[in-house]
């Protein structure tokens, strides 16, 4: 029997404070990251399939799937939601066998169509006031979890938890270590035993900005916990919505401590018009140490184009777009960015956009960013990466740069050095061009 108030709280004092950045860098990533889809995407089908919700078409678990692969997903992420007895405020509704069965039907399905199970999550509320129903949370997660085991997921997510009543009264960091961490102290424990992971999701809730999510890690003490970084749910805390927030550093920053990334399509929230930039996402990505799996996720907003319930068939169409888009910048985005602009200053040059003393500088400016960038000096990397752009934007009198040649090399040169200060931290690139290059000699 679990214990109604847990006895392990980490005190404020001896917790550690969260890493700035630790992006434990291992060089450009130019392999291939695995998209999953994330079910959640047909959350609306899917309950009318096993809820029988009426007025939208609906699909089976087992069908997702089946279209998942054919659709060219490498992986699924199964949330608990659409399997057999779940229920968000109560224990399983249908014997336990039963639900072991499934859990068993959906791994020799994934393993007959090839495709990985990605992870799965349950939905729950550590800061709940209410101690017995914070217990009841703890025992539901345990459960699932048994279930995760059974069917092969690598990891279970969790949330924190929504932003209590008595928010004003205690305040984040007291609610934080007396609820929240004593039950992700718990349930972290006990995956350990089955052979999967906790990962604690970012939902604009108790755990709305990286630092709160990664000092919540912290507090918890365990290896067996990571994050599920969601790229659309980073904002200020207790705000509607991610708009006028910079989400991209708190993505970043949260990238070397998660097992997955659910990358979505608005980064500021349903409802809302900002797109994802897919390129400067998987470039951080990619500068990072992040090597796991993307899950797809869609979400559904009333009245919008593309509505599920105003639809004649699941949303398949809306679906395979998004993945077409990843796909691309995924591939866009392998080669590594110094070689990118080397080979944009050659094709200038041969075009004679770029000549005289500029164009041997510049290169000798991007090998020395490159250099110290393979040595783990991203600092170091950036003060040469604002060189360059200095450089491109005062070429010197005995140089010729045309202005297709300026915009082109101030445009990659630019996305890149925002995606290194997304990872690696630092202040955003100076404006001001230089009358000198690094070494203090004056531009030619």
């Amino acid at each position: 029997m679990l214990a109604l108030v847990p006895a392990l709280v980490v005190p404020l004092a001896t917790a550690p404070a969260a890493a700035a950045s630790p992006a434990h860098h291992l060089g450009y990533f130019s392999g291939d990251y695995l998209p999953s889809l994330e079910m959640y995407s047909f959350n609306l089908n899917l309950n009318a399939a096993i809820k029988g919700r009426k007025g939208v078409p609906p699909i089976t678990t087992v069908d997702a799937i089946k279209w998942a692969a054919s659709a060219g997903f490498p992986a699924v992420d199964i949330t608990a939601y659409y399997l057999p007895g779940y229920d968000t405020h109560t224990m399983p509704t249908v014997p336990t066998a039963d639900i072991m069965g499934y859990a068993d039907q959906i791994k020799a399905l994934t393993q007959q169509l090839g495709v990985a199970i990605s992870g799965t999550g349950v939905f729950n509320d550590f800061a709940d006031p209410d101690t017995a129903r914070r217990a009841l949370d703890i025992r539901r997660v345990e459960f699932w979890t048994d279930v995760a085991a059974r069917m092969g997921a690598p990891v279970m997510r969790v949330f924190s938890g929504k932003v209590p009543a008595d928010i004003g009264q205690y305040g984040w960091a007291d609610i934080t270590r007396t609820r929240i961490v004593p039950a992700l102290q718990e349930v972290t424990a006990y995956a350990a035993t089955k052979g999967v992971k906790i990962v604690l999701q970012n939902h604009g809730d108790m755990a709305a900005t990286a630092d709160q999510t990664l000092r919540m890690l912290d507090w918890v003490g365990s290896r067996n916990i990571s994050v599920i970084d969601d790229t659309g749910y980073f904002r200020p805390f207790q705000a509607d919505t991610g708009l006028g927030y910079d989400w991209y550093p708190d993505i970043a920053r949260t990238l070397a401590r998660s097992d997955s990334i659910q990358v979505k399509q608005l980064p500021a929230g349903e409802g809302t018009d900002v797109p994802m930039d897919l390129d400067r996402l998987f470039i951080d990505m990619r500068l990072s140490s992040y090597r796991g799996f993307i899950p797809l996720e869609l979400l559904w907003v009333a009245g919008q184009p593309g509505y599920p319930r105003d639809l004649p068939a699941p949303p398949f169409d809306q679906i395979t777009a998004f993945k077409t888009k990843v796909d691309t910048a995924l591939a866009e985005t392998k080669t590594e960015p110094f070689d990118v602009l080397r080979n944009d200053i050659r094709t200038l040059a041969g075009s004679g956009d770029v000549a005289g003393p500029v164009r041997g500088q510049l290169y000798e400016i991007l090998g020395q960013a490159d250099g110290h960038y393979r040595e783990a000096q991203p600092g170091q990397a950036i003060a040469r990466m604002r060189d360059f752009l200095h450089r491109v934007a005062n070429p010197g009198p005995r140089s010729h740069f045309s202005d297709i040649a300026k915009q082109q090399l101030t445009r990659r040169m630019s996305a890149l050095l925002t995606s290194f200060t997304d990872v690696f931290g630092g202040p955003p690139a100076d404006p001001t061009p230089a009358s000198t290059d690094h070494r203090g000699a004056p531009l030619s």
